[in-house]
């Protein structure tokens, strides 16, 4: 479970006052750069470009031991660092570049500078779940492992059978259980065991959700989680919860708090951190549904406890799940409740 620290959100572009530094203007746009002020420039970080407005920012991975400066010239100069990430698995938020010296620095927060050769810029993951106007009746879902079907559960898939790729959403037509296996018809002549497929099962709310609201559903066998309005399911997806050392809560708990950023570090099985996690949903302490921008591995565990989601998928719940509100920090109340989150197994 993650110690969380709640930022907020914003395009921090910071300024580093010093003549050595290189404004570099974006598209050749000359304007971007500030005038010289009294016989010297005032140089400013270049915004990155958001990975395809996928996420709200651009987001690099961190090759750990790696020091933090004030300033590119701090770095120059050999001054101290203002921190140092230790070992562990480090991403940071991408707000701004610099060129000093004939080198290449990158903005994470005000004041705080990383050269290049520390980062490398990752690209989350573009798959998005489905969204419904008419509720499906049948059990659905996706492939999360590329497999080429076989013409009859048990038997060895059929080499004349296209191969279906990962993120393949699939209705299942009828199950056979063979061998202690199980196994889905998802087309004429077409079976894959379960293992290749993460699928949602509509149902009705659990006891204690009352009539009419809003909930959502997070199977952890499947790693699916589904929307709901009432009886009536009007979204759904893969996720990613916890591994086995760090396991998902379990239970029926109520959104308390939405943030738009969030900040996550631990020492939970080794040191990690995480900078401006998107569309973040807390539903129990430090457990929260929000989007995974370091990882496109969704349909199997992956996270320290959270529930992980596509980034599309966790802005999609954000705007849709309660309580609602424009700002980027929201707590549920008395009057205006959280949506209500079904965990289990």
């Amino acid at each position: 479970m993650a110690v969380v620290f709640l930022v907020g959100v914003g395009l921090a572009i910071g300024m580093a006052a010093s003549a050595a530094v290189r404004c570099v203007p974006p598209d050749g746009d000359l304007a971007f750069c500030p005038r010289p002020t009294a016989g010297r420039s005032i140089p400013r970080a270049r915004p990155t470009a958001r990975s395809e407005g996928l996420v709200p920012f651009s987001y690099a991975f961190v090759k750990t031991p790696a020091p933090v400066y004030r300033s590119p010239e701090e770095a120059l100069r050999g001054g101290p660092p203002v921190r140092v990430f230790p070992p562990g698995y480090v991403w940071v938020s991408v707000h701004g570049r610099a060129e000093a010296g004939g080198r290449v620095f990158y903005q994470i927060n005000p004041g705080e500078y990383m050269e290049a050769g520390f980062l490398a810029f990752g690209a989350p993951s573009a798959f998005q779940g489905l969204a419904f106007e008419t509720p499906p009746t049948q059990p659905f879902g996706w492939i999360v492992q590329a497999v080429r079907p076989a013409r009859a559960p048990g038997e060895a898939p059929d080499p004349q059978a296209p191969i279906l790729g990962r993120y393949t959403p699939i209705v299942v037509a009828e199950t056979r259980k063979v061998g202690g296996t199980k196994w889905y018809r998802i087309g004429p002549d077409q079976w894959v065991a379960a293992r290749f497929v993460g699928l949602v099962f509509p149902t009705r709310p659990p006891q204690g959700i009352p009539p009419g609201a809003k909930w959502i559903e997070v199977n952890l066998y499947e790693q699916t989680l589904a929307a709901y309005e009432g009886d009536r399911l009007v979204y759904a997806t893969l996720i990613s919860s916890g591994r086995s050392r760090t396991p998902t809560v379990i239970g029926l708990f109520p959104i308390q708090i939405k943030a738009r950023t969030a900040r996550m570090a631990g020492n939970i099985f080794g040191y990690y951190y995480l900078e401006d996690v998107p569309w973040t949903m807390f539903f129990h302490e430090g457990y929260a549904l929000h989007g995974a921008y370091w990882h496109d591995r969704f349909g199997f565990p992956q996270s320290r406890g959270c529930v992980n989601l596509a980034p599309r998928d966790a802005r999609w719940l954000f705007a849709w799940a309660e309580p609602a509100g424009d700002g980027p920090f929201v707590r549920a109340t008395p009057e205006q409740p959280g949506t209500w989150v079904w965990v289990h197994p």
